[in-house]
């Protein structure tokens, strides 16, 4: 059971804030969340922080600024008026696939509240860029920026928020749990016949 909420005092910003480093390993600075129109965090039943996101409608997009200006781009870019950024998402390790899902979902349904078209998100490491681009169908822009060698900027209409739900309900509650299981499975099926081969033996 977890149990959720925003966030906007300071104590609880500096916790996300380390959570947010300690598991992404991006250094982002608390100034940044308490800018920004929403941060929203997840907790156990003891109350620990386990997981949270930041969403934001206020100008300037930071993704928006972070793409050199000779790049051409979307007119929907320069306008900013209708996008909502994502960042700031951190998971507890220790977290299982049906929460991730849980939790997924939930920012999904905070982007459809905002009423917004467009939706934009990246990442500054090549692994995480790909797994964005499962659910973001669109790419802004991919190369160095002023502060990273390296970042992938991506976007999606707000039509394409049932087809993300769909994706990470594949593979938050389907796809993740059937590996596990078939790894159990596995596992339970070596011992036996490695008895049956150890007898064989004797």
């Amino acid at each position: 059971m977890i149990n959720t909420c925003l966030i906007s005092q300071s104590k609880e910003l500096e916790a996300f804030t380390r959570n947010y480093i300690l598991e992404s390993g991006n250094e982002t600075s608390i100034k940044h969340f308490e800018r920004i129109s929403t941060v929203r965090v997840f907790k156990n039943r003891q109350g620990d922080m386990i997981g949270g996101y930041s969403l934001n409608t206020r100008l300037p997009i930071r993704y928006f600024e972070d793409i050199p200006k000779t790049t051409i781009l979307p007119s929907f870019v320069t306008q900013s008026i209708n996008v909502i950024e994502t960042g700031g998402l951190w998971i507890n390790r220790e977290v299982n696939q049906f929460y991730r899902g849980v939790i997924l979902l939930y920012s999904l349904w905070d982007i459809h509240q905002s009423k917004k078209k467009y939706i934009v998100s990246g990442a500054k490491h090549p692994k995480i860029a790909k797994i964005q681009s499962l659910v973001f169908p669109h790419k802004l822009y991919e190369g160095p920026v002023k502060n990273a060698q390296y970042a992938c900027i991506f976007y999606a209409k707000r039509g394409y928020l049932p087809t993300q739900a769909l994706i990470i309900i594949s593979k938050y509650w389907i796809i993740e749990p059937l590996k596990s299981l078939t790894f159990h499975c596995k596992n339970i099926m070596k011992k036996p016949i490695k008895n049956i081969e150890n007898n064989l033996k004797n």
